[in-house]
């Protein structure tokens, strides 16, 4: 059976505390295992962020290379493969705008002498084993979200589930397929708000774009239900369905792990059969796991927090 643990973000410290908590031990290599053979399986955000990132990176592979843990890619692993991969007409996929280095910045600075950006270069390769997504039996695993249309068309592009450069290069085009199967899968499903309407992100960022809670019905949810950031004004109002670009919901009984979202307040079960592991550890919140036996319905009792 699984540990699934929630985005990281360079807390090291944090990750070891959860990881012996879950009655994992580091052997002679320092690479931890469970006494009963369980597996983690890391929801990606490895990177970025926090104060111990090239630790965290040690950790988590260290488990996947020696089998004690599964992983999939987040979208700072993916955004982390774009910065540094060259584009075709000069630059990088993804540019070298003030804000992206912003983001990476931590870790730049963590790999920033001649070895260090070596080993870095090898993170990255490692980053592209990475699946964008699992099925095991039993349960899903993504970092953002999982919609069934995308899944299948990443499938049917990827039938490894793992990123190739082309691929890499295709997505890198704003409004490609491509790109919007990445942009749902690894960052989530977004709608424009109505009218002036807009917020502050976590980083200080104007949006007039904001997720939603794809795990949700819509019909049956108010705004503050749907939308994934506090828009007061709109709060008690029912969602407006028609004006949505994709109404669906996550109505599946395969119970369904997720990250990214940056959750805040008690560690909760989202439905019956989906649940966040990401708390904000990288803004004083808390790394958070779901210890996993098998059962379809979730439940509060298998939350376990660092």
């Amino acid at each position: 059976m699984y540990d699934l643990i929630g985005d990281i973000h360079g807390h090291a410290a944090e990750l070891h505390r959860l990881l012996k908590k879950l009655e994992y031990a580091p052997d002679a290599q320092g690479i931890y295992r469970h006494p009963a053979g369980r597996q983690v399986i890391f929801l990606g955000d490895f990177i970025d962020r926090g104060p111990h990132i090239r630790e965290t990176l040690q950790v988590v592979r260290g488990m996947v290379d020696a089998g004690t843990a599964l992983a999939v890619m987040g979208n700072h692993e993916y955004n982390a493969l774009a910065f540094w991969a060259f584009a075709p007409d000069g630059g990088h996929l993804r540019p070298h705008w003030p804000n992206h280095i912003l983001q990476h910045l931590e870790t730049i600075k963590e790999f920033s002498s001649k070895e260090q950006f070596a080993e870095w270069r090898g993170y990255l390769a490692w980053f592209r084993t990475l699946p964008l997504f699992l099925e095991r039996p039993g349960l899903r695993v993504v970092h953002a979200c999982w919609d069934a249309r995308f899944i299948a068309y990443l499938r049917q592009e990827l039938p490894d589930s793992h990123l190739t450069p082309d691929f890499l290069l295709r997505a890198s085009r704003v409004g490609s397929p491509e790109f919007k199967a990445i942009e749902v899968t690894l960052k989530g499903h977004e709608t424009k708000l109505p009218g002036d309407h807009h917020f502050f992100d976590k980083d200080g960022h104007r949006r007039t774009m904001v997720r939603t809670a794809w795990w949700r019905d819509p019909a049956a949810s108010t705004y503050h239900d749907y939308y994934l950031e506090p828009i007061d004004a709109l709060a008690d109002q029912p969602v407006d369905v028609a004006a949505l670009p994709h109404a669906g919901y996550y109505q599946d009984e395969t119970p369904v792990f997720f990250g990214h979202y940056w959750l805040r307040g008690e560690p909760r079960i989202l439905t019956p059969h989906s649940v966040c592991l990401d708390y904000s550890v990288a803004k004083g919140g808390e790394l958070v796991a779901y210890r996993w036996h098998g059962e379809q319905v979730l439940t509060p009792a298998g939350l376990v927090r660092a």
